[in-house]
């Protein structure tokens, strides 16, 4: 056991970005670290739930905002939506908070500044490292978060065919660098850059993108290398990790995990096992997601379990073939049913995985897209296109899923390597290494 040190996580987005961050501080904490997450106020009561301190990163209002806005899950302009209302009016409060907190460990005689963990989309952790020499790793949620160009390989919605020759991937990355990334970054960066007294980035290699937002002192993917290989052009620094799942219950009986749980155990215990349909967290305007789900699960014959925010507020009564809340702790739930149809979200995937459900997937936007093919490929699941979903696509997709025997084999098979693999405590181990 290496000394105690001060850790600092830093996480911004829905729940499925912010998890993997509790889940690695609930497991650095029981080894005994200082652990202190920043993020928005908006998701301060899961850290409460984990257990963790934490200080605010911007306003609840930037995040209430951002899940307002139409083009949110956009799958070319979504991007933009997510940089201008949440992750830049984080950029300078994360500086401040990072340069305090070094303040604050050089006063009390700590040897060393504080480890930070950081999503590199979180730009104000590169600024601080670089001005004020903190010590930083980059935390990779999913694959799309480390640029490739080599198989498999999508970019917003598209999936690059194979016979695509990697000088044109690498054009296709220079030229949306040059049109749409830098110049959405940087006019907020590079003041912020001048003020602090760094210099500007300028020149080919300092992409923001590309490889500047990564830090290099070094890396961890909070994935495993059989959900995505390790291509030989991402960054030397980068270590590889697994899940880090975020059990919220922590043995709390289902019963016992929500006001609604009793109510959920009752129809759990009435009938087949159902199919969870789950759009997002973060996802509003998913009424007509969940009347299709009704529609081709009465088709079908099956029972369904809705979990969203619309999914609570249109009024729809439970019975005996469907049971609607805001959410539920997946950790409790997902073990029990029998697939789940869902966005595409990291953290979604992971956890089905846990559990050993088949998944159909809806991707809309960010990493959705790469993850469903990931999916795909390890044959545990089905996509839907992106869009307006439809009853009969999605009773066709859904009945096969659950006919696929291959499918529910290979689920078996995931479910038994992650409950044999233990990337917490080598992620955790790997991390003390590093005093």
């Amino acid at each position: 056991m290496s000394q105690p040190m001060r850790v600092v996580l830093v996480a911004l987005g829905s729940r499925g970005d912010v998890h993997p961050m509790l889940g690695l501080g609930r497991a650095l904490l029981s080894r005994g670290h200082d652990v202190v997450l920043l993020t928005n106020p908006a998701v301060g009561a899961d850290a409460d739930a984990a257990g963790l301190r934490w200080q605010p990163l911007g306003d609840e209002s930037d995040y209430r905002q951002t899940l307002a806005h139409p083009k949110l899950w956009h799958p070319v302009d979504g991007l933009g939506v997510m940089w201008r209302y949440l992750l830049r009016p984080a950029l300078r409060p994360t500086v401040e908070a990072l340069r305090d907190l070094a303040a604050r460990a050089a006063t009390d005689g700590e040897p060393q500044a504080p480890l930070v963990l950081a999503s590199p989309m979180v730009m104000g952790a590169r600024l601080a490292q670089e001005k004020f020499g903190i010590r930083l790793i980059s935390t990779y949620t999913s694959p799309t978060l480390i640029r490739s160009v080599q198989d498999p390989l999508t970019i917003a919605h598209w999936r690059v065919p194979r016979l695509v020759p990697t000088w044109a991937r690498r054009g296709i990355w220079s030229l949306l660098d040059r049109v749409k990334l830098d110049p959405l970054v940087k006019p907020s960066l590079e003041p912020l850059r001048a003020e602090l007294g760094l210099p500007a980035l300028t020149g080919s290699g300092n992409a923001i993108f590309d490889r500047w937002m990564h830090s290099p002192q070094g890396g961890v993917t909070l994935f495993p290398d059989w959900f995505a290989a390790t291509p030989s052009d991402w960054p030397t620094q980068v270590r590889r990790g697994g899940f880090p799942l975020h059990g919220e219950t922590r043995g709390t009986r289902l019963a016992d995990a929500d006001p609604v749980g009793d109510g959920l155990q009752r129809f759990l215990a009435a009938g087949s096992a159902p199919v969870v349909f789950m759009p997002g967290s973060a996802q509003l305007g998913t009424e007509h997601f969940f009347r299709s789900a009704i529609a081709a699960c009465k088709q079908l014959g099956i029972r369904a379990i809705l979990l969203g925010h619309d999914a609570a507020s249109m009024g729809l009564a439970t019975s005996a073939t469907v049971w609607c809340a805001p959410y539920f702790p997946f950790d409790l739930l997902l073990p029990q049913v029998r697939a789940i149809v869902h966005h595409g979200g990291i953290g979604t995937c992971a956890q089905a995985l846990r559990a050993g459900i088949a998944q159909l997937v809806w991707p809309q936007a960010y990493d959705q897209f790469d993850n469903a093919m990931r999916l795909e490929r390890l044959g545990v699941g089905y996509s839907l296109p992106a869009g307006p979903i439809q009853v009969d696509q999605l009773k066709q997709r859904l009945g096969a899923l659950l006919a696929d025997r291959s499918v529910a084999e290979a689920c078996a098979a995931r479910a038994a390597q992650m409950a044999a693999d233990s990337p917490l405590d080598d992620t955790c181990a790997w991390l003390e290494s590093l005093e």
